[in-house]
Order: C-alpha cells, then structure tokens, then sequence
C-alpha cells in the first residue's frame, strides 16, 4: 500500500474587510458628520390570485355547483372517472367530442365533434320526444335495409334489389 495518495485540505486564505468607501447620504450638523443609507422607495409585491379566490368564485365545494364559464385549451379535456379493467369505466369530453366506456373497456356511447356522428351501445330512448327526419337500419348500397322516411311518411323494407313491403306514400 505504498501508492496510497495522501490528501490534505485546500488551504483558504482570509480575505481583508473591503476598504471601498460606499456612497450614502451625508447629513452635516456643525463640526460631526453623519452618514445614513441611501432611502429606497417602497416596491409594493404584485397582487397573485390565489386558488382560494378561484374556488369562491367560480367552484362552489358546498353545493357542488361551477358557478363560472372554463374554457379548454386547445388540446384541453375533461375526464371523469378513471377506467380499471373490470373496476370502473370514464367518460372524456373534449373539443374532439364525448366518449365513455364501462370496466370491461367497451365505448358505451360515443359523439364524434368534427363529424356529428353517434354510436351507441344500449338502447336510444325518448321520453316524450319525437324522432324526426329518416330512421335506417342497414345500408342502402347493395344490401337490405329497413327505411323509416318521416319527410315522405312512408316505411320501406328493402331485399337489397328491390323494395318488398312500402307502407305509406309511394314515391
């Protein structure tokens, strides 16, 4: 163990009391001179809206109410809830649209922003409501399909060549 290195601490040396004369303000009374700190004016701090301001005015935890308009960013979304395999499912909104899914990971319900479209996975229910426009349960392009047509208050049911039963108007 000859080749162990030794080590020793740095050395500082003490540096001397600055001798810079400091400007100040020097009051002269007679033959004795006082010298007393420049003055600075008072700087007030900026005032910072704190969470407690934004929770009394625009969330109200008591009664569980938004009393104020959010906006999202632009990639800025809501989530509710927090999907585990077989525990729980969520719901997302954002400016793209409306989605949930249940705890086995299956969309229940979506709503496409850009396009309009909805799909479902339950039954769609009205109460007290009315359905307008057309109702179409498979496709026109070649295949069969049921047409509900309340613009021409008439139901086709269609074999995808022609159209087999026509209740209603014949256009």
């Amino acid at each position: 163990m000859a080749d162990e290195k030794v080590y020793t601490p740095q050395v500082l040396q003490d540096a001397p009391f600055p001798t810079e004369v400091i400007q100040s303000d020097v009051i002269s009374t007679g033959s004795k001179e006082v010298a007393t700190p420049a003055t600075i004016q008072d700087t007030k701090f900026p005032h910072i809206k704190s969470a407690k301001e934004l929770l009394s005015n625009s969330l109200n935890t008591k009664s569980k109410k938004i009393l104020q308009e959010f906006t999202f960013a632009q990639h800025g979304a809501i989530k509710v809830g927090k999907y585990e395999n077989g525990v729980s499912g969520e719901v997302n909104i954002s400016p793209d649209g409306i989605s949930a899914r249940n705890q086995d990971n299956l969309d229940t319900f979506v709503l496409d922003g850009q396009t309009g479209d909805a799909s479902f996975a339950g039954q769609v229910t009205i109460l007290g409501g009315v359905i307008t426009g057309e109702v179409l349960v498979g496709n026109t392009n070649d295949d069969s399909f049921v047409l509900i047509d309340g613009a021409n208050n008439r139901i086709l049911i269609n074999d995808g060549t022609s159209n087999r039963i026509v209740i209603g108007n014949v256009v």
